[in-house]
């Protein structure tokens, strides 16, 4: 966006921060340009377009220049906004937390597959490294009989989780500080679920992934710095040893298939691999034998 152009309308911004999206090969230029506009002036999608001809102040052209600046830097449109959407809900992020994935909502949809078998009683779920809470929300928003407990290593990424939280109005979650791979775990209530979308991808992918991913996402939230495969191996010792566990749903990152699998082997435990719409393996849901 070079040009010097006093006078900007709605519709000749987005075609000019498009097109130099477009030139500067950005996947979705049109989505990018549209988000950003709708966010500096506080509207809609659709309603932004039915003002294509409104004539946008010096303040709002200063203050979308500026945000397509950031985005042209790869910052994450997500964390530009401030939010996003996740199982048709709200959230708040910013880099404290982890973008929510669309693929991560196949991982919620089959816990809430579970209410019709399990409503009898109150279900207590355990989501494990909650981030920006978008799983433990989700799921206490849809199931409100259940009783969520999210917890999460990093205290900024909980007030974020909270403020989620409060955002789409659940309170059938409770938030804790907790340390899956060190500190012992003990609830004052039985455990049916635990779901979790665990930093999986190992020390050397991470090298390899996209520039806003590496430069703007939490590494605490995306790697175990090893091997990948550091929180499964803790978290698939829980179905034995937390009280009342019943099943537990791990998302996988689709590249490590057959070594998740290969610890989740037990004579006592039934595994089922869940694909996503991209036919990737991306959901490990195990239960009691």
């Amino acid at each position: 966006m070079t040009t010097n152009r006093s006078t900007w309308t709605v519709l000749n911004i987005l075609n000019t921060t498009i097109e130099y999206f477009n030139k500067n090969s950005f996947e979705q230029p049109r989505l990018n340009a549209e988000r950003l506009l709708a966010h500096v002036l506080n509207l809609d999608r659709v309603n932004m377009y039915l003002q294509f001809e409104r004539i946008l102040s010096p303040d709002e052209v200063d203050t979308y220049r500026g945000l397509v600046k950031r985005r042209s830097n790869h910052e994450p449109l997500q964390y530009i906004t401030g939010e996003t959407e996740f199982m048709g809900l709200p959230m708040k992020v910013n880099p404290d937390v982890l973008i929510p994935r669309p693929e991560t909502e196949v991982l919620v949809e089959n816990v809430l597959a579970l209410k019709d078998e399990l409503n009898n009683h109150q279900v207590h779920i355990w989501d494990i490294g909650t981030g920006s809470g978008s799983i433990g929300i989700s799921l206490a928003h849809y199931w409100p009989e259940c009783q969520v407990l999210a917890t999460d290593i990093s205290e900024s990424a909980l007030e974020v989780a909270q403020n989620n939280a409060h955002l789409n109005e659940v309170n059938n979650i409770e938030f804790k500080k907790h340390d899956i791979l060190s500190e012992f775990h003990h609830w004052d209530h039985p455990i049916d679920i635990i779901i979790s979308n665990p930093p999986y991808i190992s020390e050397s992918e991470y090298l390899n992934l996209a520039k806003e991913i590496v430069d703007y996402e939490p590494s605490l939230a995306l790697t175990d710095t090893k091997d990948g495969l550091e929180f499964y191996r803790k978290i698939l010792t829980l179905i034995e040893n937390v009280n009342g566990c019943k099943f537990i749903f791990l998302e996988m990152s689709g590249t490590q298939t057959k070594n998740i699998l290969s610890l989740a082997n037990s004579d006592v435990l039934n595994t089922e691999v869940i694909s996503d719409l991209n036919q990737i393996p991306r959901v490990l849901k195990i239960s009691a034998g």
